[in-house]
């Protein structure tokens, strides 16, 4: 069944990008890419891998020592974001896939327990998504305020702010308030959706427990840490807006921050939807604000190709990390919540190394 799904995502995607490629014009797109200065794109890649990767991991540092006594080493977390941000990619939960590889890697590498590693991922991802939806919102009031969009993109963006006050109010008054049944915010989600019924589930609900408790606390006690982690994923967006102001600005054209702000709100829903890479929904995207603002489809189309080629060598060092961290604990037995991903990889060079 997830076979099928991830095909048909894949299959939506491939016609949502040959759509825009068709609305760009080719011939337009190719002559575009051709006269993008190389030193360009080796600046945005190096502004790019600042912000996911320096501030990213540094937000996720300083958030994992403050649930420990003892410091973290920068390289060990920097590894295991590359590896999350590669899987993640290739899934259709762009924003979050690979989430429970870089908590794993982390707990295997660290020492840290089950419930310690994936609370500070849980941790980092809910920081990041607040500042994330502080900055959608202000792109999304720029462009309602000076163009009319189509009807698509306010449900779209409505059922995105309704679902995120819904989680972050079930997030507020099950985690960090008390409440009368007792159960956290995980617990409620497993119980309600019977998802506690399932074997795994049901022998680790003690960890989940712990785990919310030290979220919790996390939220209650360490207010300057949580100044601290906000204000570099908050610095983390910007960065972001300052690549999408490089690329615009190395293909001819100037525009200012709002408008950088509006190409990261509708580049950011796109990512919402449920493809694999975002392939097709982040070309539609890209050729569908730029043609809004006046940029021009083609630039658009080639903007985001030349974004998806950056994004591909970040993933190709995810996986280079993966198969690091898999060489390096090949003759280990994996415990029993290690993420499939991460088996097939470890079972694939078992093979290898045995064959030879």
């Amino acid at each position: 069944m997830k076979r099928i799904i991830f095909l048909l995502s894949l299959i939506l995607g491939l016609f949502l990008f040959i759509g825009a490629i068709q609305q760009a014009g080719i011939e337009s797109v190719i002559q575009t890419i051709k006269i993008f200065p190389l030193p360009a794109i080796v600046a945005v890649f190096l502004i790019n891998f600042v912000a996911i990767f320096i501030f990213g991991t540094l937000r996720w540092k300083i958030i994992i020592e403050a649930q420990n006594s003892h410091k973290i080493s920068f390289g060990k977390l920097l590894r295991a974001k590359l590896a999350g941000f590669a899987v993640s990619y290739v899934t259709p939960s762009v924003l979050v896939g690979g989430e429970p590889v870089r908590a794993y890697m982390i707990k295997e590498e660290s020492g840290y327990s089950w419930e310690k590693s994936f609370a500070s991922v849980i941790i980092d991802q809910v920081i990041y998504f607040f500042s994330l939806f502080l900055f959608m919102i202000f792109g999304f009031l720029f462009l309602v305020h000076y163009f009319s969009l189509p009807v698509s993109v306010f449900y779209g963006f409505g059922f995105i702010i309704v679902s995120a006050l819904f989680i972050l109010h079930l997030f507020y008054s099950r985690l960090i308030r008390d409440n009368s049944d007792g159960h956290g915010f995980f617990i409620f989600i497993l119980k309600t959706t019977r998802l506690d019924k399932i074997k795994f589930i049901k022998r680790k609900e003690e960890n989940f427990e712990k785990m919310e408790k030290i979220i919790a606390q996390f939220f209650n006690n360490k207010t300057a840490t949580f100044a601290k982690a906000f204000i570099l994923a908050f610095a983390e967006i910007l960065l972001y807006l300052i690549t999408i102001w490089v690329i615009v600005l190395s293909l001819g054209k100037t525009i200012d921050l709002t408008h950088s702000a509006a190409i990261f709100f509708i580049s950011t829903l796109a990512n919402f939807i449920p493809i694999p890479g975002s392939l097709g929904s982040f070309e539609a995207s890209l050729t569908f604000i730029f043609n809004l603002l006046n940029l021009g489809k083609s630039d658009g189309f080639a903007f985001s190709l030349i974004f998806r080629l950056i994004n591909i060598v970040l993933v190709l060092c995810g996986f280079l990390s993966l198969i690091y961290f898999s060489v390096k604990t090949l003759s280990r037995d994996f415990s029993i919540e290690t993420p499939k991903q991460l088996l097939k990889i470890h079972k694939f060079l078992l093979k290898v190394f045995n064959k030879k």
